[in-house]
C-alpha cells in the first residue's frame, strides 16, 4: 500500500460515528436458538407492549440492555440446564418436578413456581427462587404441532430432608 491509500486501522471508528464502549458489569454469552421456542405468557394488559419479551431468548437480551447481567446469567443456566434435560431424557435415578415455568423479572430465575398449584388456579407465580410474586410471567413451551412440553427440574428435597435423601442415595450406589 502505497502513502495514498485510504486505510483505516480495524479499531478506527467512522468519522461522525460514536464508538461503541461496553458497559461496565456486561458479559458475554452465546443464547442458543432453542430459547425462542420457549415463549414467556403475557399478563392481561402486557400483550400490547411493545417492549415485553416474547420468549425467553428476548428475556435473556432484556436483562443485558437493562444492565442486570446476573439476571441474563442466571436465567440462560436454568433454561440450559432444562434444555439439556429434554436432550438426555430422564435417567430413572433422580426425581424430577414436572409443571409449567415461571420467569423471574427480579432475580432471573426461570423454573417451577413455589406456588405450582395456585398457579393453576389464576394466582400469580411465585418465583421458585426468591419467593416474590411481584413480577413473574408463565413459560409455555410448546413443540411445532402445538403440543405442549412440561418444563422439567431436578426435585429439590423439602426442607430438612436433604440429608436423608442423600445418605438414601448413598445408600443405593
Amino acid at each position: 500500500m502505497g502513502d495514498g491509500d485510504a486505510t483505516t486501522a480495524p479499531d478506527a471508528v467512522p468519522e461522525g460515528a460514536t464508538p461503541f464502549r461496553v458497559p461496565e458489569g456486561a458479559t458475554s454469552m452465546e443464547v442458543p436458538k432453542a430459547f425462542s421456542a420457549l415463549k414467556v405468557v403475557p399478563k392481561e394488559g402486557e400483550a400490547n407492549d411493545a417492549n415485553f419479551p416474547p420468549h425467553l431468548h428476548a428475556a435473556v437480551e432484556l436483562f443485558c440492555f437493562a444492565k442486570m447481567p446476573e439476571c441474563a446469567k442466571k436465567l440462560a443456566t436454568a433454561v440450559n440446564a432444562y434444555l439439556a434435560i429434554l436432550s438426555a431424557g430422564p435417567d430413572g435415578k433422580g426425581t424430577n418436578g414436572m409443571g409449567q415455568a415461571a420467569v423471574c423479572w427480579e432475580c432471573g430465575h426461570c423454573g417451577l413456581p413455589g406456588n405450582q398449584d395456585e398457579c393453576g388456579k389464576g394466582k400469580d407465580a411465585k418465583c421458585g427462587d426468591c419467593g416474590s410474586s411481584a413480577q413473574t410471567n408463565m413459560v409455555k413451551v410448546t413443540q411445532p404441532d402445538g403440543t405442549v412440553v412440561p418444563w422439567i427440574e431436578p426435585k429439590q428435597a423439602p426442607a430438612g430432608k436433604a440429608e436423608e435423601a442423600a445418605a438414601a442415595a448413598d445408600a443405593l450406589s
